[in-house]
C-alpha cells in the first residue's frame, strides 16, 4: 500500500484493513508531478523492488535501460511511468492488482480477487468533512465488535501513528493541522474518543491527552458531536458521492450540471443525526442508516 502510494505520488491519511475489505483516505495532487529520470526509477525501484530475484526484476531493468538510452524510448518511458501517477483509479488497480498477485501465489490460487470496481466518495479536503471521514475509517473495528479501542487495532493509521510509524504520523499531522506529530495524535484522539479530554471514565490510558488539546479541538469544532455518531454505521462516508459543506457541493454540482437533468441543486442533508452541518450529494436509502 505503501509503496504503490509512493510511485502513484497519492498520500494515505488514514486506513483501515479488515478481513474482507480496507478503507484508504487518500489525497490526490491535482497535477502530474515533474520529476528527474533519478526520481523515477527512484519511485520505480520502491514499488517493484531492487532485488535480483525479484519477479519484476525485469521490468525495473527495463525501465532504467529506458531512462538512460535516452531518445524517444525515454521519452515513451517517461509518458507511460507519468501517466499512472496522481490517478486515483491508477492508483487503486495497482494495489489491487499487486495484492491479488501477492494472494494467489501465497494461496495457491488463481484468478481475480476482488469482487468488482472501488468505491469511492469525494470529500472536501479539510476542516471537518475529511476528519469525519478520517474518523470513520479509524473507527472500522470498534463497530465491527473487533476491538473497543482503535488504538488496539493494529491495522488502522491511528493504531501505527500511535506506535510512532512515521508515514501514519504524516497523515494525521495533515487531518490536525498542527506541526508537531504529538499534538496532531493528540488532537485527532480527541474526534475517536469524541468527548472531552479523552481520559474520563472508562477510557483506556493510552487514550488521554491534555485538557487544553481537548477545549481545543471541540472549539475548533464547535460541537464533537458528530464524531459520537461514528460508533455506528454512516454510509455517506463510504457510498460514492460527495461529502462535505453546501457549498463545496454546490460548486462541484454547476460544474458537471450537464450530466444531472432536472436537478436544481446538489447538497442534500445527511439524516439520522447532527453531522456538524455537513451535506452529502445523493440522498442514501433508509436501510443504509441501519
Amino acid at each position: 500500500m505503501r509503496a504503490t502510494a509512493l510511485f502513484c505520488g497519492v498520500e494515505i491519511l488514514t486506513f483501515s484493513l479488515l478481513d474482507n475489505h480496507v478503507h484508504l483516505l487518500v489525497r490526490v495532487p491535482a497535477e502530474k508531478p515533474e520529476l528527474t529520470d533519478g526520481q523515477l526509477l527512484e519511485r520505480c525501484t520502491g514499488l517493484y523492488g531492487g532485488k535480483q530475484n525479484s519477479r519484476h526484476a525485469l521490468t525495473l531493468e527495463a525501465i532504467r535501460d529506458a531512462l538512460t538510452g535516452g531518445g524517444e524510448e525515454r521519452e515513451r518511458m517517461r509518458r507511460a511511468l507519468i501517466g499512472r501517477m496522481c490517478d486515483l483509479s491508477m492508483f487503486a488497480k495497482l494495489l489491487k492488482q499487486r495484492f491479488s498477485i501477492w494472494y494467489n501465489r501465497t494461496h495457491g490460487r488463481h484468478g481475480t480477487l476482488w469482487s468488482g470496481r472501488f468505491t469511492s466518495v469525494l470529500v472536501e479536503g479539510k476542516g471537518l468533512p475529511v476528519a469525519i471521514v478520517a474518523a470513520y475509517i479509524d473507527l472500522n473495528a470498534v463497530r465491527a465488535g473487533i476491538v473497543q479501542d482503535p488504538a488496539q487495532y493494529q491495522w488502522c493509521g491511528f493504531a501505527e501513528a500511535s506506535k510512532g510509524v512515521k508515514a501514519a504520523l504524516a497523515g494525521i499531522r495533515v487531518l490536525g493541522g498542527c506541526a508537531s506529530p504529538a499534538e496532531a495524535l493528540a488532537r485527532y484522539a480527541v474526534l475517536l474518543y469524541h468527548r472531552g479530554a479523552a481520559s474520563g471514565k472508562g477510557k483506556p490510558p493510552d487514550s488521554r491527552v491534555p485538557r487544553e488539546v481537548a477545549r481545543a479541538v471541540h472549539d475548533y469544532f464547535g460541537s464533537l458531536e458528530p464524531f459520537a455518531n461514528l460508533r455506528r454505521r454512516l454510509r455517506h462516508a463510504t457510498r460514492g458521492g460527495i461529502l462535505g459543506y453546501g457549498e463545496f457541493i454546490e460548486s462541484w454540482f454547476a460544474e458537471n450540471r450537464i450530466y444531472f437533468g432536472k436537478r436544481r441543486c446538489g447538497a442534500r442533508r445527511i439524516r439520522g443525526g447532527d453531522f456538524g452541518g455537513l451535506r452529502s450529494f445523493r440522498d442514501v436509502r433508509p436501510d443504509d442508516l441501519k
